[in-house]
């Protein structure tokens, strides 16, 4: 339709595919580790997705636990935080080389369900890096859509 359109990747959904993968890491840990372990896990979902600086003390103290105790959701929780920055990158270049320095840390931990998921952001690095140029987003055309359908439920 717009044959000169860039494509550009906000960070909302990138970053909503990466939170879907910590959910079923997490899930899987859950499921595998001892009765101890689950303690700690338990009721940490939320502490994992929810970004580190609008955590209040008792819930940062949690996460340090959590994080002290799996070395797996450490190294997933801490790629996340990197993703997340990658957004407030204020030019491009930058942008890119820390794309590029997260997908070869990623790739080096060994982690087989995270080297898979490392090429992702990668793979529409075009539409990433487009936000670095434009500074855009899709939010007011997402917040339209969801009053839209408030008000078809409504009617």
């Amino acid at each position: 339709m717009l044959p000169n359109a860039d494509v550009a990747f906000d960070r909302f959904h990138v970053m909503k595919n990466y939170c879907m993968f910590m959910k079923k890491v997490r899930a899987k840990a859950f499921k595998n580790c001892s009765h101890e372990e689950k303690t700690i896990l338990k009721g940490t979902l939320f502490l994992l997705l929810k970004n580190a600086i609008k955590l209040n003390d008792k819930q940062s103290n949690r996460l340090d636990d959590l994080l002290e105790s799996n070395k797996t959701l450490c190294i997933i929780y801490m790629l996340k935080e990197q993703l997340q920055a990658i957004w407030d990158e204020p030019c491009y270049k930058t942008m890119v080389a820390e794309l590029e320095a997260r997908s070869r840390l990623a790739k080096s931990t060994r982690i087989l369900s995270l080297s898979n998921i490392a090429d992702a952001p990668l793979e529409r690095k075009v539409g990433i890096f487009n936000y670095a140029k434009y500074k855009l987003t899709n939010a007011r055309v997402e917040a339209e859509n969801v009053s839209i359908g408030l008000l078809r439920r409504r009617a």
